[in-house]
């Protein structure tokens, strides 16, 4: 009974919330550590920081407590090797992990103008 509360609940803030200023999406990673797989400029394979390489990222995935449910997130250069993205990724859903993510190093900086006198 409390379930079917907090969600009817949930649902009206929702509904609220959306006609007061339109309507977006997002979402909740859960289950996931950021990021599991990294492969460098070099063509480097790692998995939590262990090296590994192609062929056996799958077993080091499974090795170091991943899912097949959870996202798997892979870190990849600036510059990335776009083939060896397409093999790690095929590698992992041939051994059943679906949800594959993509994610690169952001960087943002910001200049401050000096207030005016």
């Amino acid at each position: 009974m409390r379930h079917i509360c907090h969600l009817r609940l949930f649902f009206c803030v929702f509904a609220l919330s959306a006609l007061a200023v339109g309507c977006t999406t997002s979402r909740v990673i859960e289950n996931t550590r950021v990021p599991e797989i990294v492969i460098d400029e070099y063509g480097g394979i790692s998995v939590n920081g262990k090296p590994t390489r192609l062929g056996r990222v799958t077993s080091s995935v499974k090795a170091a407590g991943f899912t097949r449910d959870q996202e798997v997130n892979i870190l990849i250069p600036e510059n990335p090797d776009r083939k060896l993205m397409r093999a790690v990724s095929g590698e992992l859903v041939a051994g059943g992990y679906t949800r594959t993510v993509f994610v690169t190093n952001r960087k943002a900086s910001a200049v401050i103008p000096k207030a005016a006198k």
